[in-house]
């Protein structure tokens, strides 16, 4: 069992079956963007999921290049943003750096027109 204590900025495998009409689905990674603190005590975690079909980096659409825990080149889609149950948390598998964590953010604001 995942361990209950997500961190904001984690690269997580999340079970995102069902899906319905055009929301991202299948088990696939997925980047936390609640907070920390929050995430101690909801029992749900905000996620943004990533994609290998690649189309170019945008407001919506944050690069992220392999490291440790991520094989190939992936984009996060702002677009899909959404709150999961933590036990659809399969495992952790790596972090996101600090520019792109920020570079997520500015497509949350946009999104949500934080300002």
């Amino acid at each position: 069992m995942a361990s209950m204590h997500y961190k904001r900025g984690e690269i997580v495998l999340v079970n995102l079956n069902p899906q319905r009409n055009n929301e991202a689905g299948k088990i696939r990674l997925c980047v936390i963007v609640s907070s920390s603190e929050v995430n101690e005590i909801l029992e749900l975690a905000t996620i943004v999921p990533l994609t290998t079909n690649c189309i170019g980096e945008g407001l919506f659409r944050i690069a992220l290049p392999p490291r440790t825990g991520l094989d190939q080149a992936c984009e996060a889609m702002i677009e899909q943003v959404r709150g999961v149950s933590k036990k659809r948390i399969l495992k952790n598998l790596c972090h996101v750096l600090e520019d792109e964590m920020s570079r997520i953010d500015e497509g949350l604001k946009a999104l949500l027109e934080l300002g």
